[in-house]
């Protein structure tokens, strides 16, 4: 296309932007494209590149021209990239939009001037390389450089949210490779990676709270204890505390209590108003019935006399008392010496009519696909049942969850299970094998929101043995059969205690 033609279309770009900034209804949108017309600029070739590079010196046009050369690419040529490499190094207007032109335009230029490190201008570019396929670029980056250059890159929540997603083998080699940094281990652990030892020892030493994902996806392993120290090195993290311990004690691990109980004693002993909320408020009491730890339910007590406890602290608080054998003992005599507290007479007979968890409550929770819910999920559902008394069901059932999420099930825990009474050794065996490909990410997204229709991600479930979560998202009867199918075998497996 001759400059002619470039020219006529650069005006008419011009036209279209004006307008398009001068349109001045409040309730219609502008029928203006200056983005359209720009595209039809750059599809004039080279010619486009002159008028570009002079419009970076126009203070209404210089990010508009930047976007022009970054579409149009190496076809701009050598006197727009020196034009965008001296904008970006000089810091001038519109620069960060300058060097993600020039990583376009001459990609080797923009690495020699180290355009990728800068914390200004690198999520932008990991942007612009993810919708374009990212996979050469994260490789490189990550092979070539180090420090808190990858960490910075791999706290990037689009490119972490791209690697777990799509598991690109080479950037997964490229992660393993880096097995001490915890960013790294993060990404491995959410994509589904086999939980190791390295992991959680890197995760040990990560910044900030743990991850509720993480906790999930770690717990299961017998080393995951190693990361008590970070769970409770802040105020505030008793909900991370009981998902560790509880999960750890659905995968048959115990967790040792004595470590725990300053952080649980200075967690009581703030008032209600001073606690981040009811979750952290259930969460102590919940955390002491998991440890089954009944010196540490003596210094529990004293929170069912506050008047300032809500529903799910008090709730949590009575089922940790129903927990222990001596549980409404102590309660008991912790009533007596306290004649004038009313709100202990009303514990008293909440534990008196306390209702165990059912198994067959857990079970219609896991055939509705409700696998993870933050409320009414099946691994909640089936762990409450195990804290209750043991249940062969209720723990296969957890590890059958467990390894559809990508959780180590051990020998050890296989071991656990039968000895709870479980009897198929085909099942079992079933269960020690690893999916091929673990589902990903947060595990309460598998089936979050009202069912939709969504057969990759029924696929997915079905692949990992949750053909009650696979038919949230494709209505097959076939599905249903078969998550009915499973639960027949389970309990065929281990008949519930009468």
């Amino acid at each position: 296309m001759d400059g002619g033609e470039a020219r006529r279309l650069f005006e008419r770009f011009r036209l279209e932007l004006w307008h398009d900034r001068h349109w001045d209804s409040e309730f219609t949108p502008s029928p203006h494209a200056p983005g359209a017309a720009l595209r039809d600029l750059v599809g004039a070739g080279p010619a486009a590149a002159p008028l570009l590079v002079g419009a970076l010196d126009d203070a209404d046009l210089r990010s508009w021209a930047c976007l022009g050369l970054e579409w149009l690419g190496p076809a701009a040529g050598d006197a727009a990239a020196t034009a965008l490499a001296d904008r970006a190094t000089a810091r001038l207007d519109a620069w960060r939009e300058a060097a993600v032109a020039l990583d376009a335009v001459a990609p080797a230029r923009a690495r020699a001037l180290g355009v990728h490190r800068w914390p200004e201008t690198m999520e932008r570019l990991t942007d612009r390389h993810l919708a374009r396929g990212a996979t050469a670029h994260v490789e490189r980056f990550l092979a070539e450089e180090s420090g808190e250059d990858v960490v910075r890159f791999l706290a990037q929540h689009r490119l972490r949210d791209w690697i777990i997603r799509d598991r690109p083998p080479a950037v997964m080699r490229a992660l393993r490779g880096l097995p001490a940094l915890p960013s790294a281990a993060e990404i491995l652990v959410m994509a589904g990676d086999p939980v190791t030892a390295a992991h959680i020892d890197a995760l040990c030493h990560g910044d900030g709270p743990l991850a509720p994902g993480l906790v999930e996806r770690l717990a299961a392993h017998p080393a995951s204890d190693r990361l008590v120290p970070r769970v409770t090195a802040r105020p505030g993290t008793a909900d991370a505390l009981w998902n560790l311990v509880m999960r750890r004690r659905c995968a048959g691990l115990t967790t040792d209590p004595a470590p725990l109980r300053p952080f649980l004693r200075a967690c009581v002993a703030d008032p209600p108003a001073r606690r981040p909320g009811p979750r952290f408020g259930a969460a102590v009491p919940s955390t002491v019935a998991w440890l089954g730890d009944e010196a540490m339910l003596v210094h529990l007590l004293p929170m069912l006399r506050e008047d300032r406890l809500g529903p799910p602290e008090w709730h949590a608080a009575v089922a940790a008392v129903t927990s222990f054998a001596g549980g409404a003992a102590l309660l008991e005599d912790h009533a007596r010496r306290h004649p004038d507290v009313e709100r202990l007479r009303w514990a008293l007979d909440a534990v008196a009519a306390f209702r165990r968890p059912r198994l067959e409550d857990a079970d219609d929770a896991f055939l509705r696909g409700r696998i993870e819910s933050t409320l009414g999920g099946a691994f909640t559902a089936y762990a409450a049942v195990l804290l209750g008394r043991p249940s062969a069901p209720a723990a296969f059932q957890l590890a059958w969850i467990d390894r559809a999420f990508g959780a180590p099930v051990t020998a050890d825990r296989v071991a656990w299970i039968r000895g709870l009474g479980f009897t198929d050794d085909g099942f079992l065996a079933e269960l020690s094998e690893p999916v091929e490909r673990p589902l990903e990410g947060l595990r309460l997204q598998w089936d979050a929101g009202e069912p939709g229709h969504d057969p990759a991600r029924a696929a997915r479930a079905a692949a990992a043995g949750l053909p009650s979560l696979a038919r949230r998202w494709l209505r097959d009867d076939t599905l249903e059969a078969a998550a009915g199918a499973h639960l027949a075998r389970v309990h065929r497996a281990a008949p519930p205690p009468p």
